[in-house]
């Protein structure tokens, strides 16, 4: 016969340090896809404009238009020095597209 202290002590350890069990998983449960809310950043921002940011020329004036992502938007640019630029200082060239 159990003793009412070592009854309580044992309910009290119970529930504050529960015992990790082993639970058995449905084999087909495994494979099952679940299903997961689109996320924003799968789909980047399209470069609104048809001139460079930087220079503001238009994107194929130079005919070396490059282009690239930074923080879900896209960027584009007329030559590959501009895009050294805008990766010199991005944030100055994102605040540029964001509406007043």
């Amino acid at each position: 016969m159990k003793t009412p202290l070592i009854c309580l002590t044992a309910a009290l350890f119970a529930s504050c340090c529960p015992v990790e069990r082993s639970v058995e998983v449905d084999p087909a449960a495994k494979n099952a896809r679940v299903p997961t809310a689109p996320s924003k950043a799968s789909s980047p921002l399209p470069y609104p404009l048809k001139t460079c940011l930087v220079s503001g020329e238009g994107l194929d004036s130079m005919d070396e238009r490059v282009s690239t992502m930074y923080k879900g938007q896209v960027f584009e640019f007329c030559c590959k020095p501009c895009l050294k630029k805008f990766n010199k200082d991005p944030e100055k060239y994102r605040a540029m597209l964001r509406p007043r």
